[in-house]
């Protein structure tokens, strides 16, 4: 059985992710697909496939899901709340690749500051595979909002 027997229903694109690579809404489910329909359905809680929205800024992430919204003629926070959004920073320290780091840590660095936020800075302080950059960032974000 393949990804798009298991993801059905219209295939609603909703933010590009890379050239020819879409996050999607197949039915009621998060997907990652092409222009033609969804491949793969997200995991909410490990969103590998959504770690190149890091390469954007958080602030243009949201911008574009919540004109997305408006476009489509949905609700107000319709599809921004069915987004993993704080699981992708997570992926990335989980990634244990130091461009993910990077990447998440400017996002970590606009996001509101939450019990997720702090915790994946620690996490980061503490990574022994992240850079030392990478670490001393961390502990400087993690300053600036007081621990």
């Amino acid at each position: 059985m393949s990804a798009t027997d298991v993801l059905q229903g219209p295939w609603i694109r909703i933010l590009e992710l890379e050239k020819n690579v879409w996050l999607g809404l197949s039915g009621e489910k998060l997907a990652v697909g092409d222009l033609l329909g969804p491949k793969r359905e997200v995991d909410s809680t490990n969103p590998i496939g959504l770690l190149p929205c890091l390469e954007r800024s958080y602030g243009e992430i949201l911008a574009d899901l919540r004109a997305r919204e408006t476009d489509l003629e949905m609700a107000q926070g319709e599809i921004f709340n069915l987004v993993p959004l704080d699981a992708i920073p997570t992926a990335a320290v989980a990634s244990k690749i130091d461009y993910w780091i990077q990447l998440a840590l400017n996002w970590l660095d606009q996001m509101p500051d939450s019990s997720v936020v702090r915790e994946l800075l620690r996490a980061i302080c503490n990574e022994t595979s992240a850079t030392q950059r990478a670490r001393h960032r961390a502990k400087r974000l993690l300053s600036r909002i007081g621990k």
